[in-house]
């Protein structure tokens, strides 16, 4: 189970606060050990909102 440190971090990166390089060294892992985690670790990122949306993505479906 991974520290706070990591958690703390990953968030960080999540939220744009850090890049992939500081939240890595501030997790005390390597950057692909980091990209790892953040694709396993089960967060979801937030539904994007109605300005976001892709207006193409009903024609690519």
């Amino acid at each position: 189970m991974p520290g706070t440190q990591v958690r703390t971090a990953v968030a960080l990166y999540f939220d744009g606060d850090l890049d992939e390089a500081e939240a890595a060294r501030r997790a005390g892992l390597s950057r692909a050990q980091l990209r790892r985690y953040v694709r396993t670790c089960g967060s979801v990122a937030p539904a994007p909102a109605a300005g976001d949306a892709d207006p193409d993505a009903d024609a690519r479906s």
